[in-house]
């Protein structure tokens, strides 16, 4: 089940939001989760790289990565609602990059 053009558009709009001053490409692709290929939309900025995979219709799960090995995720399992999904990463990642310390969040080891 592919993302739609609608649910890419609801991902484009919340990254131009937040980085108006570039353009910050969303790419479609697909990711490896629990043995299974899963669609995923991905796009960077700096040193991170942002993932949100559909799982099924109306389910989705989101990471990020830091220098491309450290990989978190915002601390729920499944989304129902993808502007939720994608505020989450995206505040998950903001209170990374403004903590002092990495441990307030915790890199998850990739399978």
């Amino acid at each position: 089940m592919d993302f739609t053009q609608s649910e890419v558009e609801t991902i484009q709009k919340h990254v131009d939001d937040r980085w108006r001053e570039k353009d910050h490409g969303v790419h479609l692709g697909d990711i490896e989760i629990d043995g299974e290929e899963q669609p995923a939309a991905v796009w960077e900025h700096k040193h991170y790289t942002f993932i949100v995979v559909k799982v099924a219709a109306f389910k989705y799960r989101a990471l990020f990565y830091f220098l491309r090995d450290k990989r978190f995720d915002a601390g729920v399992d499944e989304y129902n609602d993808l502007d939720e999904c994608v505020d989450s990463i995206m505040k998950a990642q903001a209170d990374f990059s403004l903590s002092k310390s990495t441990n307030v969040l915790k890199p998850k080891k990739d399978k």
